[in-house]
């Protein structure tokens, strides 16, 4: 579309030339800087060519005022060929064609006096010349027929064409008169030749600029709308750590803060009782109270040691395939773990795919009805790329408050992507892309 408004600009009419660039340290630039003042120098000078033919007319006063009205009339053209080129070449043309019908003798034909041909005729040459440089070429080449073709006429009504042995005469006024006119006509085209040059690579920078404008525009609004989601996702993790330190908090409040709890008040019963000197029966109460305390103690180990994994599990100490082949090993249906990295991924990564990972593989366990499952797990180009498939009944998707939805948010938190693969009837593979580094 922009190639072609360009084409349309470029090909569109114009009504006067370019604006000249200004050169004040010249004539030629304090010309192009006064257009008017500029033409009427060159009307004065054909008036300088022409003046003598004007003083030379031996015909009545009223016949002579009339050449002088005729030949003033053609020159004042050639101050307006700048605003009004095609009306300006309309009259001298004109102009030109009753000189030839009625001001030319041929033979022994009347001759109207006020319309004889003069220097002044010159006028029209400048004005096809301003026709071809401010007009299309259609309209300037119309002008160059109508003058090659008043030439053509004046010739064969010229007196000389019609005497004896007349052809060298015809022929040089053919040269003359067609080539000056074929050079007014060639030099005015090339001048809007290189306007239309100009012009074209002007209007396709501002194409271009715009273009380079809207692709600005463009990034910018894409730039925002990542922004925004990021802003999203960030939200997302705020609020996702958050309720992961409060089930933190109600774990050690509701779990290993009663056990430890219970294990201070059976320690202290115990000392108590020590402290009394009890024997006998009471020793059975002790050894009952030591043994309740020692099952406390190891309920709130292993609670406490659970809710670390939790947090950051040991084994990822070892790298993230090590935590997968450990993560298989705990699965209760067979799993078969290929790791081909590079680079070892930044903690937060490898936090991110062993939780996938494991949430996968229960899922797996809990509702795919599969006999075996598959992690892969490949780096490259900065990106960690790990598959989870398995033989299962397939059909899995990411629903509203759903684990899949959550493992999507969870990667979507450093740039990661998810994708799920599984039609009815399975097989399902899921495939969860990562940043190397978060």
């Amino acid at each position: 579309m922009i190639t072609q408004a360009v084409r349309q600009q470029a090909e569109a009419p114009r009504g006067a030339y370019a604006e000249p660039v200004p050169d004040m340290g010249s004539w030629r630039g304090w010309l192009g800087c006064r257009p008017w003042q500029a033409d009427g120098l060159l009307a004065a000078a054909l008036l300088a060519v022409t003046a003598p033919q004007l003083a030379a007319g031996s015909a009545s006063p009223g016949m002579v005022s009339a050449y002088v009205a005729i030949s003033m009339l053609l020159l004042a053209t050639v101050v307006a060929r700048r605003r009004y080129p095609v009306a300006a070449f309309t009259v001298a043309a004109f102009i030109a064609a009753m000189q030839v019908a009625l001001g030319i003798r041929p033979g022994s034909s009347a001759e109207v006096f006020f319309l004889q041909p003069s220097n002044a005729d010159l006028a029209i040459l400048v004005l096809l010349y301003s026709l071809a440089a401010c007009r299309p070429r259609q309209v300037s080449i119309i002008g160059l027929v109508v003058c090659l073709l008043e030439s053509a006429a004046a010739i064969a009504r010229w007196a000389p064409a019609h005497s004896a042995y007349a052809g060298e005469a015809v022929l040089g006024a053919a040269i003359g008169l067609g080539g000056l006119t074929l050079t007014a006509w060639v030099l005015g085209d090339s001048v809007a030749y290189r306007y239309r040059r100009a012009y074209t690579a002007s209007v396709e920078e501002r194409a271009a600029q715009m273009e380079a404008e809207r692709d600005a525009q463009a990034r910018i609004a894409a730039a925002a709308e990542r922004a925004r989601d990021l802003e999203e996702k960030r939200a997302r993790a705020v609020d996702e750590s958050a309720a992961r330190l409060r089930r933190i908090e109600r774990d050690l409040h509701d779990g290993a803060q009663v056990r430890l709890a219970a294990l201070a008040m059976t320690l202290g019963e115990v000392k108590e009782s020590l402290e009394q000197g009890g024997a006998g029966g009471d020793s059975d109460r002790i050894h009952g109270l030591v043994a309740a305390a020692h099952a406390n103690a190891k309920q709130t180990l292993t609670e406490l040691r659970d809710l670390a994994r939790g947090i950051h599990p040991p084994v990822l100490d070892r790298g993230l395939g090590a935590a997968l082949a450990a993560l298989a090993d705990t699965s209760p249906v067979p799993v078969t773990v290929s790791v081909r990295t590079q680079a070892r991924p930044s903690p937060a990564i490898e936090a991110i795919a062993y939780f996938c990972a494991a949430e996968l593989l229960a899922n797996v366990a809990k509702h795919s009805g599969a006999s075996h499952a598959d992690i892969g797990l490949t780096g490259h180009a900065g990106t960690l790329l790990m598959t989870v498939t398995d033989d299962g009944a397939g059909g899995a998707f990411s629903a509203p408050g759903g684990g899949l939805a959550g493992l999507l948010e969870r990667v979507q938190t450093v740039d990661g992507q998810l994708a799920i693969d599984s039609p009815p009837g399975g097989p399902t593979a899921i495939a969860i892309e990562l940043p190397g580094h978060a």
